[in-house]
């Protein structure tokens, strides 16, 4: 990162608040130019949902309630009561399987059925409307579609040890979700907003495919002594998962980018570091194996205020940016008109009108190379 971002960054880790005094965040200036997108969304790490607990998080202008049953079953369901709209998430609970109105006390099982109510009469032939919700990868996600329509495909499973939680940090920032995935296709700004040297990266959206992949090698990653390589998981607009296989097999490091709009012009950015260790160097390998995973849980704290000042310059960029529907893209920007054309797909309508305000394919493939 440039030397002289660091006080900006300093700040918004140290009182997230992002930006510099005078700059106004991008969504006070500039209307919203894009339409929520259509997909998975992480509301929260997995660790941030213990079992009996309730909370509510927004997406997309509105708000989910998110319980995890006393089984340890993960429910995402609208806020309000059918009975008479209180809102689940201030003052419900979670008795057994069961999720309970603050209200009146109405009952409503997994399935979202209400089976009782607060004073021993029959319930009402009421259920609560559910979202589609999946834990992968140690995240929450919620499966949002403008037209209401259900789940178009999976988010895929990454070789991840899952009894192992995040370090994770979350910012409330201006921006949208495509923004941020673009950062997987962004190659130019690798070298010149994080410093990365040697940069060698491939890999390119495939049409019709809401998973892509993008390997890099370069120096002056977090493993700053030496040249790393690595592996991005770009899962629809809105995550980025990046996987460094350590040298000597010696584990895995994880770092998760999770983009999900709350209102229009605004995200929430989940950042979270994850190490897992093989074993520790030099100690016995029984020994090793049994104190690698709270060893690693230590190191990952380490690593994640580590990659938060490389993170935090990117924050800096998206809390400000203006979409430029047109970009003059130049030789070395990386497969952008490309990406923009792929994200097309997670929209119910283009976002550009009847021509993509972006470069062709052809046009796009000259100014990448």
């Amino acid at each position: 990162m440039k030397p002289h971002l660091k006080p900006l960054v300093k700040q918004l880790l140290s009182s997230r608040e992002v930006g510099r005094p005078g700059a106004a965040p991008a969504d006070t200036l500039h209307a919203p130019s894009r339409p929520y997108p259509n997909g998975w969304f992480c509301l929260a790490f997995s660790d941030e949902l213990s079992r009996g607990s309730v909370t509510t998080r927004p997406l997309a202008g509105a708000e989910v309630v998110l319980y995890r049953t006393t089984r340890g079953l993960l429910r995402a369901v609208r806020p309000r009561c059918p009975h008479l709209g209180a809102h689940l998430g201030v003052g419900g609970s979670v008795e057994g399987e069961d999720i309970v109105c603050p209200f009146h006390r109405f009952a409503f099982d997994p399935a979202g059925a209400c089976v009782r109510t607060g004073y021993d009469k029959p319930p009402p032939k009421a259920s609560l409307s559910q979202y589609p919700v999946c834990e992968v990868n140690g995240s929450v996600y919620v499966w949002w579609h403008a037209l209401g329509l259900p789940p178009e495909w999976d988010v895929p499973a990454l070789p991840m040890d899952e009894r192992q939680p995040y370090s994770h940090d979350t910012f409330d920032i201006a921006g949208h979700p495509q923004d941020v995935i673009e950062n997987a296709f962004d190659w130019g700004h690798l070298p010149a907003l994080h410093g990365l040297k040697d940069l060698e990266i491939g890999g390119a959206p495939v049409a019709g495919k809401p998973i892509s992949t993008v390997t890099a090698t370069a120096r002056g990653t977090m493993m700053r002594g030496s040249r790393q390589s690595y592996t991005l998981t770009v899962i629809g607009l809105g995550t980025i998962a990046a996987r460094t296989v350590l040298p000597r097999d010696a584990g895995n490091l994880y770092v998760m980018l999770h983009a999900t709009a709350t209102v229009a012009g605004r995200i929430h950015l989940r950042f979270g570091t994850k190490l897992e260790l093989a074993g520790i160097p030099g100690v016995p390998e029984r020994i090793g194996r049994a104190a690698a995973l709270p060893a690693a849980r230590l190191l990952s704290a380490v690593l994640q205020r580590v990659a938060s000042v490389d993170t935090g310059a990117d924050l800096l960029m998206w809390h400000h940016q203006e979409h430029v529907e047109h970009p003059k893209l130049a030789r070395g920007d990386g497969p952008i008109g490309r990406y923009r054309q792929w994200a097309q797909q997670f929209y119910t309508e283009p976002t550009g009108g009847l021509a993509p305000p972006w470069p062709s394919r052809a046009e796009a493939g000259r100014s990448e190379e």
